[in-house]
């Protein structure tokens, strides 16, 4: 049997015919409740348009309505008939949702949607899972790259495909790899350990391969003399099509269309490089003029911070998590988008718009930022007070 049996679907009742299977609409809108539930909490602590940004809430919508596009809408309908429709679903949750997704910050509004007692401990579960092999290797763009592949080319063996149309369980399984492949790799690349133009530079290779991959797959299959998939080609008649030119649709859509896709978001990625690479350029101009203007005055800095380590507080500045909101100068991976970036925070005069900068203030902030502005989007982590000096050692060196 089919999946859906006796489903059948004509031009005159496909618009009608949307898909409410609970596991899938479950699962939307336990996501989108939790982003919800985050968005609204930080916003009334912060204000509106601050933490996460208006048009971080935007993008995230758009990723979750693809992913209703994909799952609820008629084309799942459609898709048991045609092979065509079924491949815009694999390139809509594979492609077209996940950088959405991830561009969200869904992890901010995770956090702030959590209830405050156990904020603090999955803040630290998080952070000792950051320092594990296991998941750096998981989250390395060659690591999330090979997977995607992977996933990608392994439903489209005929036999997992297949097994897939007849059994809904593994129909799911395929769906929710598919995406979660998608945003693993996106992850990879945007919240990358190293630095935010050399994230970018592996991004746009990573991008390259999949987009190489992918018009592969798209090209086997649409230059196919005979179709892969006797299941799917049931539905083709009822549509004017034969199975096999339903069959080359579906590698055109691969083929071209992914590949478009794939493009545009590489050339963005090289777009940022560009300006990240020119703005780090112009610093590196800067610092090499200061040090020659001050060379005769050049001294070893000491920490202001007495008792404080400054390779500790950077070590705790990546384990914590910090740079997957604000970008941190010699932090490994610290590129994020979501606070102010804290590059020359040492010369700043004002700590949270309201304490002057001294180390002291800097440590009572990082330790309980919400005692000092109860309006702030950034989190009580319950840092340490040794972690707390160590950190703010370290964030003096940032002038």
């Amino acid at each position: 049997m089919m999946l859906h049996v006796g489903r059948h679907v004509s031009t005159a009742t496909i618009w009608t015919t949307w898909t409410l299977e609970p596991g899938s609409v479950g699962a939307i809108a336990a996501s989108t409740a939790v982003y919800l539930r985050g968005v609204h909490t930080s916003w009334r602590r912060a204000g509106a348009g601050r933490g996460i940004q208006r048009w971080q809430l935007g993008v995230f919508a758009m990723g979750i309505g693809a992913v209703i596009l994909a799952l609820l809408s008629p084309l799942d309908a459609l898709a048991e008939e045609l092979f065509a429709a079924h491949m815009t679903q694999h390139v809509l949750l594979a492609i077209v949702a996940p950088p959405l997704l991830v561009l969200g910050a869904p992890q901010l509004a995770t956090i702030w949607a959590i209830p405050p007692a156990a904020r603090a401990r999955t803040a630290r579960f998080f952070n000792r899972a950051r320092k594990h092999a296991w998941w750096r290797t998981l989250t390395a763009a060659p690591t999330a790259a090979l997977l995607n592949a992977a996933v990608l080319w392994a439903w489209h063996v005929p036999g997992p495909y297949e097994t897939a149309l007849v059994h809904p369980a593994v129909h799911a399984l395929e769906h929710a790899t598919l995406l979660g492949a998608g945003v693993l790799l996106w992850w990879s690349i945007l919240h990358g350990r190293r630095s935010r133009r050399a994230s970018y530079g592996i991004g746009i290779g990573t991008l390259f391969f999949t987009m190489l991959h992918g018009t592969a797959l798209g090209a086997l299959i649409a230059l196919s003399r005979h179709p892969w998939y006797p299941l799917q080609s049931h539905g083709a008649a009822a549509w004017g099509l034969t199975p096999l030119a339903d069959q080359q649709m579906a590698g055109l859509i691969m083929w071209v269309v992914a590949g478009f896709l794939e493009l545009i978001a590489a050339s963005t990625l090289f777009l940022a490089w560009m300006h990240v690479s020119a703005s780090s350029t112009r610093r590196t101009v800067a610092a090499a003029a200061a040090a020659l203007t001050f060379t005769a005055c050049a001294r070893a800095e000491q920490s202001p911070v007495p008792g404080g380590s400054v390779e500790r507080g950077r070590q705790s500045l990546a384990a914590m998590g910090c740079g997957s909101c604000h970008t941190i100068a010699g932090v490994s991976g610290a590129h994020g988008l979501v606070g102010p970036p804290l590059t020359g925070i040492a010369s700043r005069s004002i700590i949270a718009g309201q304490l002057a900068n001294t180390p002291a203030n800097m440590m009572r902030w990082i330790a309980d930022p919400p005692s000092i502005e109860p309006h702030t989007a950034m989190p009580n982590l319950h840092v340490g007070a040794q972690s707390a000096r160590d950190i703010t050692a370290y964030l003096y060196t940032l002038r």
